[in-house]
């Protein structure tokens, strides 16, 4: 848990300062694939390594849930299911800035008006069902699934030891649903009817502060055993 949040951390931080992650995103495409050549081949590792970091939190879920049932608690097969899920959709999401949008940035930018025209709508189309789709929606709802998981288990029973463990588990309630709450932002960017909620970026920054106590708190328990 404490070397996922930290690692984690670095590329979601760099995204920010250089590529003005994640209102970028909702940007126009055109406008969006200048910004991301001009960041280089930097950029694409940039991604490329945040990628890795969601992938590498199916061993978090894999860990965090023997390590609840060691503990006497429950952690149910759904809950094992979703945070390994969500590790794969978020990864595949993110994995289209690293192998697929270089090419459409180049065809959008140095093609021919015909050309520039098919990579921009190929480009929204991807977006749209890769990034949205799977990575935000999908992804990031397992997620809050997986988190709602934990925080129950926090909240009673074995697993909660003391005041701090149980109030990480509050936490841990209080940020699955803000996250689902984010979640109607996406809806607006089919239809701009629906209000955009713009707080999904500082509940995952919560989300990581929130992984980071866990861990180490987990991390002195263990110790004082």
């Amino acid at each position: 848990m404490v070397g996922f949040a930290l690692a984690a951390n670095i590329p979601f931080a760099l995204l920010v300062d250089r590529f003005g992650y994640d209102d970028v995103l909702r940007e126009p495409p055109l406008q969006v694939l200048v910004a991301f050549r001009a960041g280089g081949p930097e950029l694409i590792l940039i991604w490329l390594a945040f990628a890795v970091c969601a992938l590498g939190f199916l061993w978090v879920s894999a860990w965090t849930g023997a390590a609840i049932r060691a503990s006497g608690g429950r952690w149910p097969v759904w809950a094992a299911a979703a945070g390994a899920a969500s590790a794969v959709a978020q990864a595949v999401g993110l994995s289209r800035w690293v192998f697929v949008v270089p090419g459409l940035a180049d065809r959008a930018l140095d093609g021919s008006a015909a050309e520039s025209a098919v990579a921009v709508g190929t480009y929204q189309a991807l977006h749209q069902f890769a990034g949205v789709a799977i990575g935000e929606w999908l992804g990031q709802t397992l997620l809050a699934a997986w988190t709602l998981a934990v925080g129950l288990a926090l909240v009673g029973g074995p697993v909660a030891r003391g005041a701090w463990t149980r109030g990480l588990g509050g936490v841990a309630l209080l940020l699955a649903p803000l996250w689902i709450v984010g979640q109607v932002e996406l809806l607006a960017t089919v239809d701009p009817a629906f209000p955009e909620f713009q707080i999904t970026q500082w509940v995952f920054t919560a989300w990581l502060g929130w992984l980071l106590a866990l861990g180490v708190t987990w991390l002195v328990q263990g110790e004082t055993k």
